[in-house]
This record gives structure tokens, sequence and C-alpha cells, in this order.
């Protein structure tokens, strides 16, 4: 196989400059996709990710776009568009941890929004014109597996998760047979910001593995379904066995 599969290819990571959205950019360039990667707020993050995509010798174009916002996402749809890019990766995602009982609605409409309703669009924008154009083309949604479990705590976005799932499975068929549509649904990769050590420790056990994934497990994940030309409508979770750990 080629040292770099996707040579010659073009793929918008939504997301993109940090954390899991930055390793999947930079695994993606180094299999030799140019990337149009997106960012919200992280502007400096974003600036070092593209810095280290371009020393890999692909092109990479910034954008930054609020994708709570419908028309920043669809003005994003047409920028990957132009770019010609044939690989869509939605990454973005924000998690607020509020229960059931004092979420608002600003607590529901704002992972809706984003971590839903962008994907959605961008899907629409991208998906339908490589279908018309008879494209072979992917589209990967970072979903969770907080989207198949109950977590009371964190009602609404476990919500917009789940959400993620049904647009996976209704835009492949959609969308088939030219643009193939797949979730990838991480587990226990990166810990929240302050976790403590006996939280980590107590995250590790329950996984089959006894660990924690990383960032790059995702990414791996993510390129092999870029790559893949006979899978599609497909979950494929990527938590350590942890969802088996009882």
């Amino acid at each position: 196989m080629s040292p770099q599969p996707l040579r010659g290819r073009q793929a918008l990571v939504t997301g993109g400059a940090v954390r899991i959205g930055k390793a999947i950019a930079l695994e993606l360039a180094r299999r030799g996709a140019g990337i149009v990667l997106h960012y919200g707020r992280s502007k400096a993050p974003a600036q070092a990710t593209t810095a280290q995509i371009r020393a890999l010798g692909v092109a990479c174009h910034l954008v930054q776009a609020d994708l709570a916002r419908s028309s920043s996402v669809l003005a994003l749809g047409r920028v990957a568009k132009a770019a010609g890019c044939d690989i869509l990766v939605n990454c973005a995602s924000i998690f607020p941890r509020v229960p059931l009982e004092r979420a608002t609605p600003k607590d529901f409409d704002e992972p809706y929004a984003v971590n839903l309703r962008a994907p959605a669009l961008l899907t629409q924008v991208l998906g339908t014109a490589w279908k018309k154009a008879r494209r072979r083309a992917h589209i990967i949604n970072i979903a969770d597996v907080g989207g198949r479990l109950a977590w009371p705590g964190a009602l609404p976005y476990s919500l917009s998760k789940a959400g993620v799932l049904q647009l996976t499975r209704a835009s492949a068929a959609a969308l088939a047979p030219t643009v193939l549509v797949n979730a990838v649904l991480p587990g226990p990769i990166l810990m929240p910001d302050g976790a403590s050590p006996a939280q980590r420790k107590a995250s590790e056990a329950r996984s089959l593995l006894k660990r924690l994934g990383g960032p790059q497990e995702v990414a791996d994940a993510v390129a092999f379904l870029a790559q893949s030309d006979f899978i599609t409508g497909t979950e494929l979770v990527v938590d350590g066995g942890r969802q088996w750990a009882g």
C-alpha cells in the first residue's frame, strides 16, 4: 500500500485545532490528504496545527466559523466545496455537563446546534453535491458512546450525540452508493480538564484494556474509514472494550 493512500484527496475537519480534531487532521495529512482546518475560537492553536500540517508537505487552508450559526456553517460548506474536499470529518463538539433537572432551553439548544445541526447541514451541502456529481467521497461523524448509553448527568449532550448516530444511518442511505457515511464513537480518550488522578484511575479500571485511549486511536479509526470503499452506515466504537466491562 502507498505510504500516502489519501494523496490527491482533500478533507474538511471541523474542530481540527486541538485535541481529537487535531490528531485527526494530522493523521489524514500524514496519509497525503490536503486539509481544510476549521476552528471556532482557538485561533492560536489552529495556526500552530496549520503549521504542523504544512510541514508534512500538504496544503492546509485555515477557516474560522461559528458552528452555532447556520449561516456560518453553510459558508464553511461552500469553502470546502471550492477547495475540492471529498472527505468530511464532523469532529467539533461542545460538552455541557448538565443533568435533566437543571437543564435550561439554552442547555438543549447549544449542543443541538453545534453537535448535530452543523454536521447535518455540512452533510447536506457537501454530501448532496458529491452524490449529484457521482463522486466517491466519505463522511465520518465523531459521535460518542454517550449517544448509546444513559448519561443522566449530561442529558443534552447525550441527546445531540444520539442524533449524530441517526444522522449517520439516514445519510448513509440517502447518499448511497457514491458517498460513504460512518461514525466513530470514542469512549475514554481524554479526561476532562481538572480531573484528579483518582478519577483517571477509576476510568482506566472500567476499560477491558485497563487504560485510557488517546486521540491517535480515534484518528487511526477515521483514517481507516476514509480509505474504505465498502463500509457505510457503521458505528465504530473506540473505547478499549469499556462498553463490555460491566
